[in-house]
């Protein structure tokens, strides 16, 4: 979901992907479920980017394993006619009587996190299915509100706590901790609790900077650039004291409604993103930066403010079809 999917490889009409979502293992036996079909299958993990020479279907075909039980636990969309196949077996991937569509795949990549990518293919095949159903328009009636509810609840979990870690790595902050440390029945709020901190501590120190600016053009351009950045960290609490609300919501109706507000807030932050990112390329700020220790301090945020653009951009793309 964030800015590393190392177990996915695009290359020109086709994107290679590790894990199925029609891979299902149960104890000891591990199945092929495509098509409503129970298979049992040899499984041999093996990672797409050994497939990454090819670009289109005609040469993925050539992967196609000789016999008929055997499984790769990879898979490939196919750009050109957004469809998902199988690479061990070549077929269309089918789930509940329905084609995969391959955008819709895409979209449940983009929930998956470094950690999910990299674990054993199992873990990645159960996780793009539970976001294939939840995400998907196809497989709207595949899910009760009730479990949409609570699988939407953990995502955002889920993302939030990953973006807080990988902002928390940047621009001076102190790291509240990896992904390694986002498990299962984390304390969210105790993991959050130190960025949440800093959050604020960044809000006052961008508004005392505003208020020592000069009586000047420079100096009035100079306040309206800090106080944009203070608003950027008071949008970012806002959103992370959103995401927390949404543990104690049980209505899908009422989460649903948090989450427009979660999405309003991921948009003010991308906006007022571009336009800090835009003050800090202009060629007043160049000329200034080295002379001046408050732009210096700002300075920072170039790399962060990348950052923030793709991840609030997944959320907006992501939770916006929900």
């Amino acid at each position: 979901m964030l800015e590393s999917q190392k177990s996915t490889e695009q290359q020109g009409e086709i994107r290679l992907v590790r894990g199925c979502p029609c891979f299902k293992v149960f104890g000891d036996e591990k199945l092929c479920v495509n098509d409503d079909e129970i298979l049992e299958v040899d499984a041999i993990e093996v990672h797409p980017s050994l497939f990454a020479f090819h670009s289109n279907r005609e040469g993925m075909k050539q992967e196609m394993a000789k016999e008929d039980n055997v499984c790769y636990c990879a898979i490939y969309i196919n750009y050109p006619d957004n469809k998902v196949y199988c690479i061990s077996q070549g077929w269309v991937l089918r789930i509940h009587g329905k084609d995969v569509p391959g955008t819709d795949l895409e979209d449940a990549l983009q929930f998956l996190s470094t950690k999910d990518m990299d674990a054993s293919a199992e873990i990645c095949s159960e996780c793009l299915y539970k976001f294939l159903l939840t995400l998907s328009d196809i497989f709207a009636d595949m899910m009760s509100k009730k479990e949409k509810t609570d699988e939407i609840k953990r995502y955002v979990d889920k993302f939030s706590l990953m973006i807080a870690v990988k902002h928390s790595q940047m621009e001076g902050m102190k790291p509240i901790g990896t992904e390694d440390d986002i498990e299962e029945g984390v304390d969210h709020f105790g993991f959050l609790r130190e960025y949440l901190v800093q959050l604020i501590n960044q809000q006052k120190a961008w508004s005392q900077r505003a208020e020592n600016t000069d009586d000047t053009d420079i100096g009035e351009w100079k306040q309206k650039l800090f106080k944009m950045r203070e608003k950027l960290a008071r949008l970012e609490f806002q959103f992370y004291s959103q995401t927390l609300q949404l543990r104690d919501i049980n209505d899908f109706h009422l989460l649903i409604k948090m989450l427009e507000y979660i999405l309003h807030s991921s948009d003010e932050i991308l906006n007022l993103n571009e336009e800090i990112h835009s003050e800090i390329r202009s060629k007043q700020f160049q000329e200034l930066v080295d002379d001046d220790e408050q732009l210096a301090s700002l300075s920072e945020y170039a790399e962060k403010s990348r950052t923030v653009e793709h991840n609030f951009g997944n959320i907006l793309q992501i939770l916006s079809r929900l």
